[in-house]
């Protein structure tokens, strides 16, 4: 069983953590969550210190299975234009 997140990635070196939005086996399902958290917040995030801009939202494929490897992770911009629109390549 392969399982897919949308995790908000914080920029290299903050103190806080990257954050899991969504979670679900089914990749399409995933994809549709990272355009809907796109559409609504764009790249930031709020948190209880305040409004925070992210460096990226991801697509992770691994096992559910704690201390397995990610198989693959995709960035917002390997699925959709800078438009917000899927790609179709």
């Amino acid at each position: 069983m392969i399982e897919y997140s949308v995790v908000l990635k914080r920029f290299p070196g903050s103190a806080k953590p990257d954050v899991c939005i969504f979670r679900d086996e089914d990749k399409e399902k995933a994809i549709k969550a990272m355009a809907d958290y796109d559409r609504k917040y764009g790249f930031s995030i709020q948190d209880s210190d305040g409004r925070y801009t992210i460096a990226g939202i991801h697509l992770v494929e691994k096992k559910p299975v704690v201390g397995e490897p990610i198989l693959h992770e995709w960035e917002y911009l390997d699925i959709f234009d800078y438009l917000g629109r899927r790609r179709t390549e």
